[in-house]
């Protein structure tokens, strides 16, 4: 995660920033120094020690320095002990400490930090010089270099109840729009949280999630699916204090996910299944789970669980985000069966919180049909771990070696790819062919042919792609239809060129003729050209091919930013937001 870097204007806005500070800060002291007094006198009247607390809190650059306080506790509190970490807070504050720290009166003397320099009247809140996890999250965000202040944007939006990561993450949000007008919005902003009472909770740092439904129910009908795409964004869930439920087939991945802290809930899915009787009874089981597990939130990927998680969700009244992550061919054909899915996929997502597209044709084609509109989020696919996908060494040592990756099935384009592999491979021995990926049974003969042809090698399902991305030269898709293509993205991300069909779902993940290469679906000749083409390059030229790809998963496919932005929309929900 890169800091927030200030733009030019927010640069020019800082000695502006500044000069308001002193400016509305001398007022203050004016305008409340009668209240100040009297502060001061119900401070002493009600119990022995000074009237301001001084405490080492970290500024501008981590730099220490001593915040002023009207002092709310008595003289034998634990020293420099953050309130949320004593046993029994109540039982060290005062009587008028308590009415000050309700209505955040305590804060005032700070008036004089805002003089001197060290805090401004917005900006993060400082923390505690011993707060090093909160200091550690901050630094994520760039939220440790700008001066904190009195209050700002996480004080308004929780204040006390917030996780400290959450926190972080509000006050990276401040820095990323701190501006006059957002200023002015954090000001007027602590006014109605003060006169609420808003995040006042004595010891209560995380307390909101303490107290909030804090459950996350997954329904996928493959355990594969959700490790490969979505193991990242469960370790986010976890890490941030949610409890998460996987509803799968067992699978050998399971295991994978109950080793990090989840529930599993075995549901037998009929994955290629039409049989109405069949589906009905996922629909039952799915209500049967919310009923129990009683979610927060549920999170669907792939059509069954999409539709009839779908409708479980809205019988049980929990709020649904689900995940398209291709429309399959089923939208490419007409009669009754198109007809039969748009309708399910239209009862099902009546009621949706949103729905997560992966291009902009399956968006059209839900908007056309008057399904969850206006509840649209576009993502990249399903983004790409960068860390587990670093560029990889490039190597033409033992010739130039195309790869098929994916599962061996017709829709796939297998056929074009092995047609093509023989057209190439009559002209260039030394190119190489290779598939990775499980096999459909009525293929099986057909790829034992073609090895003992020596045209092709197939390696089978392979469990980590990252290494062996490292042995080829160019990836290769020849899918009929794809929601994004991850495979894609991957050997992108690893420094390889691609080719694949000129469809929705693949021509998105690369730039053609820069990055790769585009070629006509359903079209083996037209494929082959592509290889052609591609073993006509230099070396430096391919490798140039890959590098230009990985630029782009960097700038564009971030697994990161489908995190986020589950993240965003689960938190929306859980503050009632939506």
């Amino acid at each position: 995660m890169q800091k927030h870097r200030l733009s030019t204007m927010q640069k020019i806005y800082l000695p502006f920033k500044r000069g308001i500070d002193i400016i509305l800060s001398l007022i203050g002291c004016i305008i409340l120094s009668p209240v100040l007094l009297i502060i001061c006198i119900a401070i002493k009247v009600d119990s022995r020690g000074p009237i301001l607390f001084k405490q080492k809190r970290v500024g501008i650059h981590k730099q220490l320095f001593p915040m002023l306080k009207f002092r709310t506790m008595y003289t034998d509190t634990p020293k420099d002990m953050p309130t949320h970490l004593l046993a029994d807070p109540d039982r060290y504050i005062t009587k008028v400490g308590r009415f000050l720290r309700k209505t955040s009166l305590d804060e005032l003397p700070q008036i004089f930090n805002i003089l001197k320099g060290d805090m401004s009247i917005i900006g993060p809140r400082p923390a505690l010089w011993n707060q090093d996890d909160l200091v550690a999250e901050r630094d994520k965000y760039g939220a440790n270099d700008v001066r904190p202040g009195l209050s700002g944007w996480a004080q308004i939006n929780g204040r006390d109840e917030l996780e400290i990561p959450y926190k972080a993450k509000l006050d990276g949000e401040y820095v990323q729009r701190m501006g006059f007008l957002f200023d002015l919005r954090c000001f007027f902003g602590t006014f109605i949280s003060v006169l609420r009472h808003d995040g006042v909770v004595e010891g209560g740092t995380g307390e909101l999630k303490k107290h909030r439904n804090n459950k996350v129910l997954i329904l996928v009908n493959l355990d594969l699916t959700i490790y490969k795409f979505r193991f990242e964004l469960v370790e986010r869930l976890i890490k941030e204090g949610y409890e998460v439920y996987i509803s799968s087939p067992y699978g050998e991945f399971i295991d994978e996910f109950t080793a990090i802290g989840c529930h599993f809930i075995d549901t037998q899915i009929e994955r290629h299944g039409k049989n109405p009787i069949q589906d009905f009874k996922l629909m039952k089981k799915y209500i049967t789970i919310m009923k129990q597990v009683k979610p927060l939130v549920v999170l669907s990927y792939t059509i069954k669980p999409n539709v009839y998680g779908g409708m479980a969700a809205q019988w049980c009244h929990v709020p649904f985000i689900a995940n398209i992550t291709g429309l399959g061919s089923t939208v490419q054909k007409s009669g009754l069966l198109l007809k039969w899915v748009t309708l399910l996929y239209r009862v099902a997502f009546r009621k949706i919180h949103c729905v997560f597209v992966q291009n902009k044709d399956n968006e059209r084609y839900f908007s056309s049909h008057n399904i969850a509109t206006g509840k649209y989020r576009l993502i990249p696919g399903s983004g790409v771990n960068l860390e587990h996908y670093p560029v990889r060494p490039y190597s033409e040592e033992n010739g130039i070696s195309f790869a098929f990756i994916g599962r061996v099935m017709k829709e796939k384009g297998i056929e074009e790819f092995l047609e093509a592999a023989k057209q190439v491979k009559k002209d260039h021995p030394e190119a190489h062919f290779n598939i990775y990926g499980f096999c459909e049974e009525q293929y099986e003969d057909m790829i034992d042919a073609y090895q003992k042809e020596g045209i092709v090698t197939y390696h089978g399902m392979v469990r980590d792609m990252a290494t062996v991305l490292e042995s080829i030269n160019c990836g290769v898709l020849p899918s009929y239809h794809e929601g994004m293509a991850n495979c894609l993205l991957e050997a992108a991300a690893s420094g390889r060129a691609v080719m694949a069909s000129d469809i929705t779902g693949c021509r998105e993940t690369f730039e053609d003729g820069v990055s790769g290469i585009l070629f006509k679906v359903r079209d083996s000749k037209d494929l082959a050209q592509a290889m052609e083409k591609f073993l006509n390059l230099s070396t430096e030229e391919r490798k140039a091919m890959g590098l230009a790809g990985r630029a782009k998963v960097e700038k564009e496919f971030d697994r990161n930013i489908v995190i986020d932005a589950y993240m965003n929309e689960i938190e929306q929900i859980s503050k009632g937001e939506r």
